[in-house]
């Protein structure tokens, strides 16, 4: 497989792991451990997934696991619309209601049906499904819920440009909720949101650049830029993500993050927090160094090792210090998946408007990144002269 982005990618490994409810949380090996149950987290990520693929494709597959997935949430959402997170085999639900999380990437699934539904019918109960959930979005205490809750908002903004205003007025409010979280905890040695660096972490200044497309305000911007030019500085170095370890995760005070083991979903989130970064700005560093961080899951990262499985399409569990976790589960094989078709999907938009647009200071810009870009060592370090 090529790790430019540009090659069709297989949805084997997702269907695979995939039965007539939903996806199955983890894998042994590359076989579904059906003993593991489903979690909402999971099926709303392939559900976006689906919808991604559909949408480039347009083929049979995809159109039918989003219709599976978007069951499972059917399923999942409670009658006060929140959601259950775990699922046992049995399909009954193992919590009472899930994290604020759950509840972010549900919302952003049900708002991504609306933005690109595989097929009409789709529509009309995702948009049920999301008016009952959004009541919810006002009491968020979590900071991590607010940025995914708030990447949704701006997906369902593009969706249905005339619930734009109140989209916007929520948006605004989880954005001043998450400056206020930057301005409590960052100081001069650490730029950042919260007093540590644990999961998915690029997913805090993506979310304040969509808050900034969607409200125009300019400090949502600024502490997108400064939090993820801070993060880029902890993990890219010479061409190489090193993501932070999930072995005491990384605090305030420290210099380097623990090495291992390093989680698909991160590297997933740094494309997805740069890709944003190029969306609302329109500065291409951003869109090189997304690409560096794709490769990751393809080999450069601090083992050499691919994380992409070829034999079963399928993406490892983890980087570690002796190589991968063999085991290949729904969120390494979705966090791939999402990466790769995010990254397409910027390429396609990047060649449209130069199509449309011939201005040559454009085409040498792509031509810059062409030749020094994804391959060379410099180019991680692009985005770090960015940022205040």
């Amino acid at each position: 497989m090529l790790v430019n982005g540009d090659k069709r990618m297989s949805l084997a490994h997702l269907q695979r792991l995939t039965d007539c409810f939903g996806i199955i949380q983890h894998a042994n090996y590359a076989v579904p451990d059906y003993r593991s149950g489903y979690t909402t987290d999971d099926n709303a990520r392939a559900l976006v997934v689906a919808c991604k693929y559909h949408q480039l494709h347009g083929d049979a597959l995809s159109r039918d696991l989003a219709t599976r997935y978007l069951s499972f949430l059917m399923f999942a959402q409670r009658e006060d619309g929140r959601f259950h997170n775990f699922i046992g085999y049995e399909r009954r639900p193992l919590d009472e209601v899930g994290s604020e999380d759950c509840f972010g990437r549900a919302l952003h699934a049900l708002a991504y049906v609306l933005y690109a539904p595989p097929q009409p019918g789709l529509a009309g109960p995702a948009e049920r499904m999301l008016h009952q959930a959004l009541p919810h979005v006002e009491h968020l205490e979590h900071p991590r819920g607010k940025a995914l809750s708030l990447i949704a908002l701006r997906t369902w903004a593009m969706a249905r440009p005339e619930e734009s205003e109140r989209a916007r007025a929520l948006a605004a409010a989880l954005g001043e909720d998450l400056v206020a979280c930057y301005r409590e905890h960052a100081r001069p040695d650490w730029d950042w949101l919260l007093p540590d660096m644990t999961y998915a972490n690029a997913t805090l200044p993506e979310a304040l650049f969509r808050a900034y497309q969607l409200t125009e305000n300019a400090e949502f911007q600024r502490v997108a830029r400064r939090t993820l030019k801070f993060l880029c500085g902890r993990t890219l170095a010479h061409g190489v993500l090193q993501l932070v370890g999930n072995h005491g995760w990384h605090r305030a005070g420290e210099v380097t993050p623990p090495a291992y083991d390093q989680q698909p979903i991160d590297a997933a989130s740094m494309v997805e927090a740069l890709l944003a970064g190029f969306d609302a700005t329109g500065e291409i560093e951003y869109l090189r160094t997304a690409a560096v961080c794709y490769e990751w899951f393809h080999g450069r990262n601090s083992n050499g090792r691919s994380l992409y499985d070829p034999e079963t399409d399928g993406c490892f569990d983890a980087l570690t210090a002796s190589g991968v976790n063999l085991n290949r589960g729904a969120e390494s094989c979705i966090s791939m998946l999402l990466a790769h078709l995010s990254l397409y999907e910027a390429k396609q938009r990047l060649s449209q408007q130069m199509l449309e647009n011939s201005d040559r200071g454009q085409t040498a810009a792509l031509d810059a990144g062409e030749k020094g870009g994804v391959g060379d060592d410099r180019t991680s370090d692009l985005i770090l002269a960015k940022g205040a």
